[in-house]
């Protein structure tokens, strides 16, 4: 979960279910569904500790309004969030300059509660992920 989508995918994304014909109701709820189930990301700090390859540490900051901001031991990055397929994607305003990098990560995480930890694997190494839902914004 080092990087995610952009605003601008994320935007002609919306789009295209406007003009697909998808109910506005439809729309509403999976924001809300996306809200309830996230809640808790938006008052903590989602530390994302990556061990081997690098390593590899972030802190990463959601906010309702589906945007979000990573500060890492490789720098900062901003890009949006969404909730897909049961699982949180995360997508940076620019694309990564590394190759074992990618634009969108999507790892478990949606439903988590403070304090909670869990483990995934990153989708382009395989390494082991390690996340913890920490109070407060620090």
């Amino acid at each position: 979960m080092h990087r995610l989508t952009s605003h601008a995918t994320a935007t002609m994304m919306g789009a295209a279910l406007l003009l697909g014909g998808a109910p506005y109701a439809a729309q509403a709820a999976a924001t809300t569904d996306d809200a309830t189930v996230m809640s808790d990301f938006f008052k903590g700090t989602l530390e994302i500790d990556v061990p081997a390859g690098g390593p590899w540490s972030a802190k990463s900051y959601l906010s309702p309004g589906h945007t979000f901001r990573s500060v890492g031991s490789d720098g900062e990055s901003r890009g949006s969030w969404e909730v897909r397929d049961g699982k949180i994607c995360t997508t940076a305003d620019h694309a990564p300059t590394s190759p074992d990098r990618i634009q969108t990560y999507c790892n478990t995480g949606p439903g988590k509660h403070m304090g909670d930890k869990w483990r995934d694997n990153d989708p382009v190494t395989g390494n082991a992920v390690f996340f913890h839902l920490a109070p407060g914004r620090g």
